[in-house]
């Protein structure tokens, strides 16, 4: 049993001398309890898909959970059974970590996934209005200069913390395009001269980002939604929001999609989502 020790200090008078000295006095620990159990859980490859990858905890008692998930697109989890989607074959590793009732700290597992092969794409109607036909010049979308073209709440599909009016967005955000290319499944930003950065004020700044691959995952966000991944470094329409976007409303002329509000690091915050509305490039 581990004890604190706490000193008491008293004068010892001698000889009109003062000295300072300490005794020891114990008190018991308080006893936090054994380390919860190692979590159990699953983690299935669909059958249908072999990019697609559901895992779902089967531990009872507890009350946190976070799911580390390299090599997919995001990183983490905190739901209790998700589908995610790996791009490359490979081997992976699933640690699940929880905090249990009763226990002191956390406890992990782990798992491997095998990804027999990359994710492919086909050029279905809804690639088609994503992309532009799947043509060679890909599409590109900019934000709505309708209401709303950002709305932002603490849950999924709300909107009371902010909805921006008629044209109520930033010039530098209205320039801003982002475009999908089939080809090579190529995602590419051209913010026309400056970015929004809204870790700074909201001010408008220099921004390169470089190419990278997008993946359309069809029925694996809420609610049954499919989802829009670029990639980790990226954004469409907000910088704080992730890049991991649920697909709402997409039509030719008409692209709405919902994503988790996201810090500086790229770490989604515990509640808050934004709806972003996108029309075609002119």
């Amino acid at each position: 049993m581990n004890r604190f020790i706490l000193y008491s200090a008293f004068m010892l008078f001698l000889g009109g001398t003062a000295f300072v000295s300490c005794l020891p006095l114990e008190e018991e620990d308080i006893d936090l309890g054994p380390l919860p159990a190692a979590p159990e859980f699953s983690a299935v490859v669909m059958p249908e898909d072999s990019n697609l990858v559901v895992i779902t905890v089967l531990s009872d008692g507890y009350f946190d959970l976070l799911w580390d998930l390299p090599g997919r697109n995001p990183k983490t989890s905190k739901e209790a059974v998700d589908t995610i989607l790996y791009s490359k074959a490979g081997t992976y590793t699933v640690t699940l970590h929880i905090s249990s009732d009763g226990g002191n700290g956390s406890s992990s597992a782990k798992q491997e996934v095998v990804i027999l092969k990359d994710a492919t794409l086909p050029c279905d109607p809804t690639i088609s209005l994503l992309t532009g036909e799947c043509g060679l010049e890909g599409k590109c979308w900019t934000f709505s200069h309708a209401a709303g073209a950002v709305s932002v709440g603490p849950t999924y599909g709300s909107t009371e913390w902010y909805t921006s009016p008629v044209d109520g967005l930033q010039v530098d955000q209205y320039d801003d395009q982002y475009c999908f290319y089939f080809e090579d499944l190529v995602f590419a930003y051209n913010n026309n001269g400056l970015t929004v950065n809204p870790w700074n004020g909201y001010s408008a700044e220099p921004l390169d980002l470089p190419p990278g691959e997008w993946l359309y995952s069809k029925g694996t966000g809420a609610n049954g939604a499919d989802q829009i991944i670029i990639p980790d470094t990226h954004f469409m329409g907000v910088r704080d929001c992730d890049n991991v976007l649920d697909v709402v409303i997409l039509t030719e002329d008409q692209l709405v999609v919902r994503g988790r509000i996201a810090g500086q690091d790229g770490v989604p915050a515990a509640e808050g989502w934004f709806e972003l509305s996108f029309e075609p490039a002119q």
